[in-house]
């Protein structure tokens, strides 16, 4: 598969774009991606989000199970991704497995998890026989620790917050690391998310097209 957001497939179709949004919790990413839903492309909730959803613990209580599930369902995911993708159709996910392991390595820390090696593992196999889908680009939502401390509690859901100071940190740290180490190759667009979200997706759109159009 090409990894080229403008490379023509051997059908001669054009491949679709394939774009990650990546941020702390509270930073808008979702909000970003139901915009980009609505613009027509095929967005893919976070798997930590819909887990929460079902139950599962995540954010603060976050743990070995969840760490260990929400990196395996985003596993099962990416061949749909990757047949939107292949079908000429853009594609936005929010959050994707840099995020996973930076939660996983945070909760590990903590010693509220005992994943993160396990997962990191299975990262790097899935990498080296190309069993994971490579975005084309990144964007990543910076926002201040405390901002998204802020924002979480303004959403007045519990169950699904990460408010834990030291958690956060390691997890942006954590992110960084693996976007410098392991995909370096890939571009990261970094976003200030205090913009409002019709801004943010002006912008967005705006780098996709800078993407598209490169050689």
């Amino acid at each position: 598969m090409s990894k080229n957001g403008g490379d023509r497939l051997i059908t001669g179709k054009e491949r679709g774009f394939f774009l990650v949004l990546e941020g702390l919790p509270g930073s808008g990413k979702t909000t970003v991606g139901q915009l980009l839903k609505a613009m027509g492309w095929v967005f893919f909730p976070e798997v930590a989000t819909i887990l929460g959803a079902r139950g599962i613990p995540i954010g603060d209580r976050g743990d070995t199970s969840s760490d260990f599930l929400i990196f395996a369902e985003e596993i099962q995911r990416v061949k749909e991704m990757e047949r939107h993708v292949l079908d000429g159709k853009d594609v936005v996910v929010d959050s994707y497995f840099p995020t996973n392991l930076a939660f996983a390595f945070a909760r590990y820390k903590q010693k509220q998890s005992t994943c993160y090696p396990t997962c990191l593992n299975l990262y790097l196999n899935a990498q080296a026989v190309g069993t994971i889908l490579k975005p084309d680009l990144y964007v990543y939502f910076d926002i201040p620790l405390r901002a998204s401390v802020k924002r979480q509690k303004n959403r007045k859901k519990d169950d699904f917050t990460t408010l834990n100071m030291n958690l956060l940190r390691n997890v942006k740290k954590h992110l960084s690391f693996v976007h410098e180490v392991f995909e370096s190759e890939i571009p990261v667009f970094t976003i200030d998310a205090r913009k409002t979200s019709e801004e943010i997706v002006k912008d967005i759109l705006n780098f996709v097209e800078k993407r598209r159009k490169r050689p």
